[in-house]
């Protein structure tokens, strides 16, 4: 496979989408490194804008707060990790943390049927989404045409790794709740819903490694799905 060079110091877009209105959506558990990957992707393609779905989710917040409180999401003030106390009695176990998980998901995610289709208007034509929120299950109605679904995937030792870094080891509260436990059953509800999602329009890449390998794969990926060409 040929590397590309170093994606943080590319001077100028090297390819560009085959088709205008582009969505590409990239997901992956916390501490995956999506969110590194997601900017040096954005970076390689020209006029593709990159939308943190950590923005959408403090507007679903804002608009929630508004709501006559029996009328709220349970969800909202939550995160991918903690939403299992939205469920049941609040206890925790795998599957309740799934439950929370794909609630939580759900309304993060409600504003894209209003937002999509309406960024050609705003002069977003294409556009990379990067959030946790992302899921095959939310995902899937928007994969038509030149549309396609990143998922990064993660190890146990990467992801302690990732965590130790973010949060340092003294940190108990937060090490808790992004437990390695909690991430790879996360990720594996990703990848189980994935299922649903055609091969062509999928891709699941291992981030293990150098997260400059990991841009280069999806790059090449979405050269060989005819996503995108390089720049003439």
């Amino acid at each position: 496979m040929e590397k590309l060079n170093h994606p943080e110091l590319a001077r100028s877009p090297e390819y560009r989408f085959t088709r205008q209105g582009t969505l590409v959506f990239i997901t992956g558990v916390p501490l995956s490194g999506k969110s590194t990957i997601a900017p040096l992707i954005t970076s390689l393609i020209e006029n593709c804008t990159l939308q943190s779905m950590d923005i959408i989710r403090l507007v679903v917040q804002e608009i929630e707060s508004h709501k006559p409180e029996a009328e709220r999401s349970p969800f909202v003030n939550y995160g991918s990790c903690d939403s299992y106390i939205a469920i049941g009695d609040g206890s925790y176990s795998p599957q309740s943390l799934i439950a929370g998980f794909n609630g939580y998901s759900k309304i993060v995610c409600s504003p894209l049927r209003n937002i999509i289709p309406k960024l050609e208007v705003q002069g977003a034509q294409n556009v990379l989404f990067e959030g946790v929120q992302l899921i095959p299950s939310i995902v899937a109605p928007y994969l038509s045409g030149n549309n396609r679904l990143i998922i990064v995937t993660s190890n146990a030792q990467q992801l302690e790794s990732n965590r130790r870094k973010m949060f340092g080891g003294d940190n108990v509260e937060l090490n808790e709740r992004y437990s390695t436990d909690k991430l790879l059953l996360l990720q594996d509800e990703i990848i189980r819903q994935s299922r649903q999602v055609s091969k062509n329009r999928l891709f699941c890449v291992d981030n293990t490694g150098d997260f400059r390998n990991t841009t280069t794969q999806v790059i090449q990926f979405m050269l060989k799905t005819g996503t995108i060409e390089p720049v003439s």
